[in-house]
């Protein structure tokens, strides 16, 4: 068993998965769900090359238990702690204020946790709000979660209903599975529910948009390792409120049928999630196909974050919508 440093210890010493959860005082599975879900990577490697969380980390890991413990979504948290340096020997930051004030200014980011306006002991909920979706979701109404997600993405649009409700509800009906190793049907009905609202937006924006058949279309795909599309649907939603033409295909794409997809459709964009350094691929993204006209070459999601950022990455759905509107209508 690896031994966890002490305070005394160099910082340059490293935590397993294992170790770093026994330090937070958290199941592994949850430190590998956050890593997964929020991009909360291990910055360290061992000697053998094997990632390893640094004594950094940990402090940053400690700061967002230290808001989830308050009172703060999860996503939320994360989110606030993300990008910050946090030497080891920081404090762990300690209010819900420094969520508002982590993510202020950054353009269609996780809301901060009161949002200016808004009393925090409002009586009547919003329609569509994620502690309504979290408890229609757990009751297990299906129909009626379906329902309401459509109708949040028929309010507030694609990029906000995802970004403020959507993904929020389903990092929440994941962390609750992991904290009480049951309620696994509630995730898939959570899942099922926002694919059918989002596949049902996005039809009816079809409708009443109608894209220019004229303009090159972009393409959404995940690498073959990738099994979580669900991201996908919500851009498919954003395109076709602006009238873009969308081709889907969805999770574990092979990157020779990616390919072939690619030079049949001869779109002006391609988007590849991935959801874990795992599904992130960078030999894949050189051997795809290249068509002339060129395609912009767009990629979104931790696991491409985790691997340096490469050419092309964007760190929101917002910013995923700009680029490829701007692929297609330069």
């Amino acid at each position: 068993m690896n031994a966890v440093p002490t305070s005394s210890q160099s910082t340059a010493e490293t935590l397993t998965v294992g170790a770093a959860a026994r330090r937070l005082g958290i199941a592994a599975p949850t430190l590998r769900s956050w890593e997964r879900r929020y991009g909360l990577s291990p910055s360290a490697r061992s000697t053998g090359g094997h990632r390893r969380y640094s004594l950094e980390d940990l402090a940053k890991l400690k700061a967002m238990l230290g808001l989830v413990n308050q009172g703060v979504p999860t996503a939320e948290a994360a989110a606030s702690v993300r990008d910050r340096i946090y030497p080891a020997s920081s404090p762990s930051v300690t209010s819900a204020t420094s969520v508002a004030e982590g993510t202020r200014g950054r353009q269609h980011a996780v809301p901060a946790a009161t949002p200016p306006g808004r009393s925090l002991t409002r009586s009547k909920p919003e329609p569509g709000k994620l502690t309504d979706l979290f408890a229609i979701a757990n009751s297990m109404d299906s129909d009626r979660l379906t329902h309401e997600v459509a109708r949040s993405l028929d309010r507030s649009g694609a990029v906000e209903a995802w970004t403020s409700r959507l993904m929020p509800l389903l990092v929440e009906v994941g962390d609750q599975w992991e904290r009480t190793g049951a309620c696994v049907e509630v995730e898939h009905l959570a899942s099922d529910a926002v694919a059918g609202g989002l596949r049902y937006h996005t039809r009816r924006a079809v409708e009443r948009f109608k894209p220019n058949e004229s303009e090159r279309p972009v393409v959404l795909a995940c690498l073959e390792r990738e099994d979580h599309a669900l991201p996908l649907l919500a851009l498919a939603a954003a395109m076709a409120e602006r009238a873009i033409r969308v081709r889907t295909l969805g999770a574990a794409t092979p990157v020779s049928s990616l390919s072939t997809a690619v030079r049949r459709i001869r779109p002006a964009a391609v988007f590849i999630w991935s959801s874990a350094p795992e599904t992130a691929d960078l030999d894949a993204l050189r051997t795809l196909a290249r068509t002339r006209p060129a395609y912009s070459l767009v990629v979104g999601g931790p696991g491409w974050r985790a691997l340096g950022k490469p050419d092309g990455w964007v760190a929101s759905l917002a910013d995923a919508v700009s680029a490829l509107e701007s692929a297609v209508r330069p």
